[in-house]
Formats: structure tokens, sequence, C-alpha cells
């Protein structure tokens, strides 16, 4: 970080990589129980004609990523206020979101390079309640000079999370489970969480 938002420091790409899974290390009970509910979502809301998708499912999906946020920057002593900051994470969500979408289809690579500068901007408002556009900022600044380590680490990571959620997948599709569940795909909509709680650690 620099300026307001600390000073930037260099790290090595295998600090970066240990940082991330002791950071995931710290919350595994947290991200146990958000694993257990998701799970449970997938088996028990097809029994009611309801999927994990829609407006409901995103509003859930941020509350849990920012649950999540919270307590490991309270394990890690980095919360400077105690407030409530959900409306704010959503609207960071939100107006990131379409950049990054954007920048993916684009060959990928600029899209990768926007994941990497906005990787802290969740942090930000949950450790310190600034808003869409500040937290966007202090993040883009914050990753400056570490931006392709960081994107390394981004696609190592969904390099990992994809070969586990192939195999994970393959296995569910072996599984013939009760016909209320066929077409649902609930497997692959709770290994779609995968890849956002891997990026949590950095």
């Amino acid at each position: 970080m620099s300026g307001r938002y600390g000073a930037v420091r260099d790290v090595d790409f295998g600090t970066l990589m240990a940082r991330s899974f002791e950071n995931l290390r710290l919350i595994w009970r947290q991200i146990a129980a958000y694993l257990a509910i998701l799970v449970a979502a997938a088996l028990l809301l097809p029994l009611v004609g309801q999927n994990l998708g829609g407006g409901a499912g995103l509003v859930a999906y941020l509350a849990g990523q920012h649950w999540l946020f919270h307590a490991l920057l309270k394990a890690r002593g980095m919360l400077e206020t105690q407030r409530n900051h959900f409306l704010a994470f959503i609207g960071l969500a939100l107006v990131l979101i379409f950049p990054i979408i954007f920048g993916l289809g684009l060959f990928i690579l600029p899209g990768l390079f926007l994941v990497a500068r906005w990787i802290a901007a969740p942090a930000f408002v949950v450790a310190r309640g600034l808003g869409v556009f500040a937290a966007a900022g202090g993040s883009w600044v914050a990753v400056r000079g570490n931006t392709t380590k960081v994107a390394g680490a981004v696609m190592l990571l969904f390099v990992i999370v994809s070969f586990v959620s192939t195999v994970i997948s393959a296995i569910g599709s072996t599984v013939d489970g009760p016909e209320i569940y066929r077409g649902v795909r609930s497997i692959e909509m709770v290994a779609a969480h995968f890849l956002p709680l891997a990026l949590l650690g950095l």
C-alpha cells in the first residue's frame, strides 16, 4: 500500500501464495460453515422448486463473502471499524463486475489485470468502511508493483480450483441421485463458489 493506504511492499510469489493459504487456514471453521450452508441449500432448495441462482442467491452469496472477509480481517487484527458495510460491499461487487467481465472477454488478460488490481477492494470496504470508489482506488494503489505476481496467483488458484471442481463434478455425475436433482446441477453450483473462496486468501 502507499499514501493514505500505507507503504507499498514488494512480495515474492512464494510468500504471496503461502500467505494466501495461511489466511484460509485462519478461518477454516467459517469456510466449513459457509460450505455446509451452501450444500444444505443445494440439497433443500430443489425440494421446494428453487435453486441457488437469482437475485436472492446473489445477495446470499455476497452476505456470505462479507461475513468471511470480516472474520479474516478480525483474525488478522486489521478491522478499523466495527460497523457493518454490507451495502457498500454489494455496491462494490456491482460496480467492479462489469469491467472485469468485459476485460476477461478481451483475450482474458485485461480482465485478469483488473482482478489483480482490485483484489483488495472488498477488504478496504470491510476493514475501513471505505466507499466503492475509494476502496477500488485503495486496492489499485496497494497492489501496484505486485500486479504480475498477484495475477499469477489468481491464475494458479484458478487452475487448482478448476481441477478440483472437475473431479467433484465427474464424481457427482456418476451418482444416480433422486429424480428431483437431475438437471439442477447442484454440485456445479456449489463448486462455482470454490474460486471466490480461494481468492479470499489473497
